[in-house]
C-alpha cells in the first residue's frame, strides 16, 4: 500500500491530532469551518506564512470578505510581516489576491484581483502557480462563493472541480467558511475542521477545534482546546473539551 504523502502544518499542536506520523495531510481540499470570530483567517494565514518559512512551501491567499490591505495590518499583531514575503523573495513566498474589491464596487491597486466566481478564481490561481510554485492555497471565504451561486448541485460540483484541478497541481488547499450544519461545503470537501467556543460558568469563553473528517488518514475525533496568542494559534492535544469540561 503507498504511503500517504504529508506535510508540516505549521499550527502548533495541529499535526498531533494525526496518527502515528503526525503530519498534517498533503494535497487535500479541507474545509475550515465556524461562527465569527473563531480564528478561521489566523488559522489559514498560519498555515501559509508558516508552510513558506519554514517547508520552502509558497502560499496563495484569496480574499473576499476583506481588503488585503486589512488583513496585512491585521497579521503584524502575530509578528507575521505579509508584504514582506510577497515583496522581498522571487518569486514571492505569499501572494495575496483581492476578490473583496470587486465585489463591493471598490478600486483597487493589488496586483492580483478576481471576481466573485470559480471562472475568474481559477484563472488567476492557475497564473499565480506558474509565477510562483505555490503548493498551499487559502481561499477566505468559500461562502461568499456559495451565496452568489444559488443552486447547492452547482456548489458541489465547482468545489470538487476546484480541488480536483489543485490537487492535481499538489496544492494543499483551506477554504473557509461561515458554520453551515450539513451544508453541501461540508460533504464537497475531503477534510472538514470545525472551530468553535463555548462560555464557561465563570463568563470566560473557551476556544475548541475538532476534526471531522479527513478522508484516508486516521485522526483524533474530539475537541480539543485551543488559543489564539501573540504567535498564532496553538493547539493542545491533551486538553479534550466538551460539555463536561466546561466548568
Amino acid at each position: 500500500m503507498a504511503t500517504m504523502a504529508t506535510i508540516k502544518s505549521g499550527i502548533p499542536g495541529l499535526d498531533d491530532l494525526f496518527g502515528e506520523k503526525k503530519e498534517f495531510p498533503k494535497g487535500r481540499q479541507v474545509l475550515i469551518s465556524g461562527p465569527p470570530g473563531s480564528g478561521k483567517t489566523v488559522f489559514g494565514l498560519q498555515f501559509l506564512i508558516n508552510g513558506a518559512l519554514h517547508s520552502d512551501e509558497p502560499g496563495i491567499f484569496i480574499s473576499f470578505d476583506d481588503l488585503p490591505r486589512h488583513i496585512r495590518t491585521d497579521m503584524l499583531s502575530f509578528g507575521w510581516n505579509v508584504r514582506q514575503l510577497e515583496e522581498e523573495f522571487n518569486p514571492p513566498l505569499i501572494t495575496m489576491v483581492d476578490g473583496f474589491s470587486a465585489r463591493v464596487g471598490l478600486s483597487t491597486d493589488e496586483k492580483f484581483t478576481i471576481r466573485a466566481n470559480l471562472d475568474s478564481l481559477l484563472i488567476v490561481l492557475t497564473e499565480i502557480l506558474e509565477e510562483t510554485g505555490a503548493t498551499r492555497v487559502c481561499i477566505d471565504s468559500l461562502s461568499t462563493l456559495s451565496t452568489i451561486i444559488k443552486d447547492p448541485a452547482q456548489v458541489r460540483k465547482e468545489i470538487l472541480t476546484m480541488g480536483a484541478i489543485l490537487g492535481e497541481q499538489g496544492c494543499t488547499t483551506f477554504l473557509t467558511a461561515e458554520s453551515l450544519e450539513g451544508g453541501v461545503e461540508e460533504y464537497s470537501s475531503q477534510g472538514l475542521i470545525r472551530l468553535s467556543y463555548d462560555e464557561l460558568p465563570t463568563g470566560e469563553f473557551r476556544r475548541s477545534i475538532l476534526i471531522q473528517k479527513m478522508r484516508g488518514f486516521a485522526h483524533d475525533f474530539s475537541w480539543k482546546e485551543f488559543r489564539i496568542t501573540s504567535e498564532g494559534i496553538k493547539i493542545f492535544p491533551e486538553r479534550t473539551v466538551g460539555r463536561v469540561h466546561l466548568k
